[in-house]
């Protein structure tokens, strides 16, 4: 029997899939898994570390234990799990309930992909060259695994075939599982009979897309508007690319007129490590005040005009260029 000890880089806040899939494969081989402990695990036969964000810290192992093996993005974005492994069913038993369970709700939830690759090229993304043209890779049922709520960590859901798209659609609803398409969902892609299913489905809590650009301005509205014909109250988040400030509020007033939740994120270059810059960060916390509240009273210029800024967080991000697709 082989002992396994896994590393999640990143820390424990929020389950990463790989590590799940490799703990599931090899205890179904009858291996030992644990979490890996430099100073009190021991000997493992095997080290699989994964580091979603390349701005995270590097671990520090033990000279006297095998050396690891490293994967995720924050490592080689085109490091892949073998075939065996990634299409194993994950065990997320290896995280903590509180880490698996909706706070909200009480209820377990689960993390996987109906599809993977996209078929974009955006410039800060890096779905393309880890994964490819969009291709179904499983179905909601081997997600779900009996829970009923399910993360969809899907980069682009909507570009898949029709038939696949209103397959699991219409199974989520007979399922009675409540989603959350984290990634978002390309706007442009959303038609009347799009909108209308997915405003059957019941959501975790939002409908997630982006506006990235300013090319994409009109796409949201439209995609919004669909679904509203169908689901008034369904609340619906718009995640935001930072990059040049000026532009980035241009498209936050114009989210803002169709009341929805918007979420900035700081544009961060994983190729060349670069962190954004404070104007940036400053930018972000003065978007993700009270989800947006605050953009409504001030322009970003007035509102920190003598201020000394902090940097806000908020409990919806997970979303950041060089974060989709990572969690494989």
């Amino acid at each position: 029997m082989k002992n396994i000890a896994l590393v999640d880089v990143d820390g424990h806040n929020f389950p990463n899939l790989a590590l799940c899939k490799i703990a599931g494969f090899y205890r179904r081989e009858g291996c030992s898994v644990e979490w890996y402990s430099p100073l009190f695990s021991r000997d493992p036969d095997l080290i699989f570390a994964s580091k979603v964000f390349t701005f995270t810290p590097d671990f520090q192992f033990a000279a006297r234990h095998t050396p690891p093996i490293l994967g995720g993005t924050g490592y080689d974005h085109q490091a892949k799990l073998p075939s065996e492994i990634e299409e194993s069913e994950p065990d997320f038993s290896i995280y903590p309930d509180n880490v698996m369970r909706n706070p909200k709700t009480g209820n377990l939830q689960s993390y996987g992909f109906l599809t993977r690759g996209c078929i974009r090229n955006c410039p800060w993304c890096i779905v393309p060259k880890k994964e490819g043209k969009i291709k179904p890779v499983s179905t909601i049922e081997k997600v779900a695994q009996g829970r009923k709520e399910v993360i969809l960590m899907d980069n682009n859901f909507l570009a898949a075939p029709e038939d696949f798209i209103f397959d699991q659609l219409a199974r989520i609803r007979k399922l009675k599982i409540r989603i959350d398409f984290n990634q978002a969902l390309d706007a442009r892609l959303v038609t009347p009979k799009i909108a209308e299913a997915l405003a059957k489905c019941a959501w975790i809590r939002y409908i997630r897309f982006s506006c990235d650009q300013k090319s994409m301005i009109e796409p949201v509205k439209r995609a919004v508007s669909m679904i509203r014909q169908h689901s008034e109250k369904q609340q619906i988040f718009i995640y935001l690319l930072v990059k040049e400030i000026e532009d980035a509020e241009i498209r936050l007033r114009e989210m803002l007129k169709i009341n929805v939740t918007p979420f900035a994120q700081p544009y961060r270059d994983f190729t060349e490590n670069l962190e954004p810059t404070r104007e940036q960060q400053n930018f972000a916390a003065f978007v993700n005040v009270k989800g947006g509240k605050m953009a409504l009273k001030k322009d970003f210029k007035n509102y920190y005009r003598g201020r000394k800024i902090k940097n806000e967080q908020n409990e919806n991000s997970i979303y950041t260029p060089d974060f989709l697709g990572a969690l494989s």
